[in-house]
């Protein structure tokens, strides 16, 4: 099983490398060279960055040692195989160097995006955050909830059974994982909140009548008959601030991004040719 394991973190490190290999920058002095490769040198510090590269699963295994020693000798050769493609100039050719212009105009662009607008965006402070809450009330509007928890049987004689059983004083919860055939029976038929639309009308009916802890006869649905508990009650009324907090700190985070942007752009078009001819793209 560990020689399995060994030949998958080898081929999967092996395929990462090629995917995503670049020429390794070039370190301070004093590292040590770890792998020389034709006029090439792998310092330690480079090799170490390598591993973090590689997905989680694989930077786990290359904890071990030994696993270590195996991934250097195909770092190296990944450098050989790109040694020898250079020699046969295949980063000369039409399509290949299409696909390095390609990926180079993403790096480009994506780092320049990243110094010239994520660097720019300011946290929203917990004065924005409020103002938002305030000014947009409708957005954090809540229907009333229920939070019931439910038995249910296939017919009414059995419904009827359970009925007498929690009149007579036994436990809901033990119950429903006893007798009920849905899957919430596992966590003694809990339900958690719901609206009145999420659940079907016969059933949205009854638990929405209920008070709080009060048990319902049995009830017909297309699923069967159930028998209802409402645990909780939550009116309706506003979402509190600090249950939407982190959404509403996430909206003004991007508009504050997509107006960043914006800005950047129409600059950047200020300051350069820019003409686009669109009838022609009619013809």
């Amino acid at each position: 099983m560990k020689n399995f394991c060994h030949r998958i973190f080898l081929t999967a490190a092996l395929i990462t490398l090629i995917c995503t290999w670049a020429i390794l920058p070039a370190m301070a002095g004093d590292d040590p060279v770890v792998a020389e490769i034709g006029p090439e040198k792998i310092t330690l510090s480079q090799f170490h960055n390598e591993i973090q590269k590689l997905p989680p699963n694989l930077k786990q295994m290359a904890g071990d040692k030994r696993m270590q020693k195996e991934f250097l000798e195909q770092l190296a050769t990944s450098h050989l195989i790109y040694q020898e493609g250079i020699k046969e100039g295949i980063d000369k050719e039409p399509a290949v160097k299409s696909q390095i212009e390609d990926t180079t105009h993403k790096i480009v662009l994506a780092t320049l995006l990243q110094r010239e607008i994520e660097s720019r965006i300011k946290a929203p402070t917990e004065k924005d955050i409020e103002q938002y809450y305030q000014t947009h009330a409708d957005e954090f509007k809540q229907a009333k909830q229920v939070r019931a928890s439910h038995i249910l049987v296939e017919n009414e004689a059995t419904a009827k059974k359970i009925e007498a059983k929690l009149k007579g004083g036994a436990d809901f919860a033990t119950l429903a994982k006893e007798s009920s055939t849905c899957p919430s029976s596992a966590k003694g038929g809990d339900l958690g909140f719901f609206t009145h639309d999420r659940m079907v009308k016969e059933f949205a009916d009854v638990a929405f009548k209920l008070k709080k802890g009060e048990i319902s006869s049995p009830v017909k649905t297309k699923f069967g008959y159930h028998i209802i508990k409402v645990v909780d009650i939550k009116d309706a009324g506003a979402t509190p601030l600090n249950e939407v907090k982190s959404s509403i700190e996430q909206k003004l985070t991007q508009a504050q991004k997509s107006q960043i942007f914006q800005d950047y752009i129409a600059g950047l078009k200020k300051k350069s040719k820019f003409i686009l001819h669109p009838e022609l793209i009619e013809k």
